[in-house]
């Protein structure tokens, strides 16, 4: 079970800036059109003797149709207080109210659009019947599998936002660095006046207080992990008990020293 402040992190994960909404919304519109093209070459028996083009449409009416109803009665429960979980339970159930309606439109439409007799319409019981199960059953596959996607993000978040983020280059925290010590930092650690810098092509000392290299190493995946050591991520290979305290030790070997209050968050991120 997710909990409220995953559910909380789900939503700011799906929330859409107004600058990108016009590629999400392409993004959406291609993957309706390449499911349908799918379901249509299969030539299920709702649209056999369709053909592909009316077929296509009838599936991309039905998918845009049941996602825009689905959506909108999730939103109306969250807008009368229900939690997530249950608002996406509420439209689940309460698609098939929606889809019926819509599928015998369809249904007419294309009928109308091939100049065929439409026949006798289907009561509205008789579509709910029909579209009920399947309406259900696929929807509630995707919202498990949207819902297990969404927390495997969250627990790999910081490690995904690590692999694709672009950091920058290393001279911009450290002007002075010498070139022959690369840009991939290991760690750094305080040292009276000056800071220890370690990368994996050597070490060195430079000038400069250890609290301001900490707020500019911000855009790095790492941690302070002690009042005079901070470490980077990728190089942190585990986390170890030495007598009463802790450890963790890097990938060129070095031991680090972790304080009791960076402990749990070392050993966290160390999980994701």
């Amino acid at each position: 079970m997710l909990t409220d402040i995953q559910l909380n992190e789900i939503r700011a994960i799906l929330k859409v800036e107004p600058a990108n909404r016009l590629r999400v919304g392409a993004a959406i519109a291609g993957f309706a059109f390449l499911l349908a093209g799918i379901i249509a070459a299969l030539n299920p028996a709702a649209t056999q003797g369709l053909p592909f083009g009316l077929a296509l449409m009838h599936w991309v009416l039905h998918i845009v149709g049941a996602a825009a109803i689905f959506i909108a009665i999730a939103a109306v429960a969250l807008r009368l207080g229900l939690p997530l979980l249950w608002a996406t339970a509420v439209a689940v159930l309460g698609l098939p109210l929606g889809l019926a309606p819509l599928s015998l439109a369809v249904e007419a439409g294309l009928a109308k659009i091939m100049g065929v007799p439409a026949g006798a319409p289907d009561g509205l019981l008789e579509e709910l019947g029909r579209v009920a199960l399947p309406s259900i059953g696929l929807v509630s596959l995707a919202a498990f599998i949207a819902i297990k996607s969404a927390g495997f993000v969250i627990r790999h978040r910081r490690r995904l936002q690590a692999h694709f983020a672009k950091e920058p280059a290393l001279r911009s925290v450290f002007p002075s660095l010498p070139h022959e010590l690369g840009e991939d930092l290991i760690s750094v650690s305080a040292n009276d006046h000056y800071v220890h810098v370690r990368t994996t092509l050597g070490t060195t000392m430079l000038g400069g207080r250890f609290a301001d290299c900490v707020e500019r190493l911000k855009p790095f995946a790492g941690l302070q992990v002690h009042r005079s050591h901070w470490v980077r991520q990728k190089h942190v290979l585990r986390l170890a008990p030495k007598g009463s305290s802790y450890i963790c030790v890097l990938s060129d070997g070095t031991q680090i020293p972790v304080s009791r209050r960076r402990h749990a968050e070392l050993k966290r991120l160390l999980q994701t």
